[in-house]
């Protein structure tokens, strides 16, 4: 992927992984080339303790740049139970986020949860493909 960005710096990627040891390595390549989008977990990543664990890294590494979570469903009921339980999870990673925040003295508003949420469920993506230029 590193050698993919850096060799066609006009072609945007968009990325998700399997492996939970390659999570960290994409993140920081996420931080590195402005052409590479990371995004969401696989079917296959579709346990909570995966989808907490990798939120949170793309979380402390990259803040709000990323997309938390996307469909691969085949089918309707896939993306219904798949939301379902990713949802309640990123939710419950955003409120770890913010009481640390609120921890070192930061009063969070509304309006930055509202700015985050969206960026994170679609908001950065639409950044990224440049329709919000």
């Amino acid at each position: 992927i590193k050698r993919l960005c850096s060799d066609f710096p006009k072609v945007k990627f968009l990325v998700t992984l399997l492996s939970r040891e390659n999570q960290h390595e994409i993140c920081v390549l996420t931080q590195k080339f402005r052409n590479l989008h990371l995004y969401g977990c696989w079917w296959y990543c579709n346990n909570p303790s995966i989808i907490k664990e990798i939120t949170q890294i793309r979380f402390e590494l990259l803040g709000t740049a990323f997309t938390a979570q996307h469909s691969d469903a085949r089918v309707l009921d896939q993306l219904i139970y798949k939301w379902d339980h990713s949802r309640r999870i990123i939710g419950d990673v955003l409120v770890e986020e913010y009481e640390k925040l609120v921890d070192v003295g930061w009063s969070v508003s509304k309006d930055e949860i509202d700015r985050d949420v969206w960026h994170i469920l679609g908001g950065e993506f639409e950044n990224f493909i440049g329709l919000n230029k």
